[in-house]
């Protein structure tokens, strides 16, 4: 289940999508189709909006089970820059070993796993396409979890929270 468009473009638009006040009458409550957060969950997170492939395990409390990454500088440091096919196969060719170390690292398996988040822009478009692809196949595979839209730049700001 895809859930809406990533939180940063929510102008108001949405007034279902947050419950101000929730039942302490100040925290807000998500109605986003996360997991019950009454309990902690495991989210698998996937990055690939740029050079580098990215994927963690957090847990809902903020404890970061394992994590994997793949850089792609030695690839691009030639050209001065990225070069944007360049990314997008090292992206398929890296993403499923980064997840298998990430997993591995967590000591979890995909069956463990409750929500999938990913990268889902700004950044190049055929390099988030590797990302979300893979994303929306591991929903499927472990049996229709909750797919999270994440917008990159909120999510470097929201690391101020954990």
């Amino acid at each position: 289940e895809f859930i809406g468009m990533a939180k940063a473009v929510d102008y108001g638009q949405w007034k279902t999508t947050y419950n101000p006040g929730g039942k302490d009458g100040t925290a807000f409550e998500a109605k986003s189709g996360l997991p019950d957060r009454s309990k902690p969950f495991i989210v698998l997170g996937i990055e690939s909006s740029c050079d580098d492939t990215g994927v963690a395990i957090v847990r809902s409390d903020g404890v970061v089970l394992g994590e994997s990454l793949s850089s792609q500088h030695e690839i691009h440091s030639s050209f001065g820059g990225i070069v944007p096919d360049l990314a997008r196969k090292a992206h398929e060719a890296d993403i499923s070993t980064v997840l298998a170390s990430a997993l591995s690292r967590a000591q979890l398996t995909l069956k463990d796993i409750d929500a999938i988040g990913v990268t889902v822009g700004p950044g190049l478009e055929l390099c988030l396409r590797v990302g979300c692809r893979t994303a929306q196949e591991l929903v499927k595979e472990i049996g229709g979890g909750v797919f999270v839209g994440v917008h990159h730049l909120e999510a470097h700001i929201l690391m101020a929270r954990m």
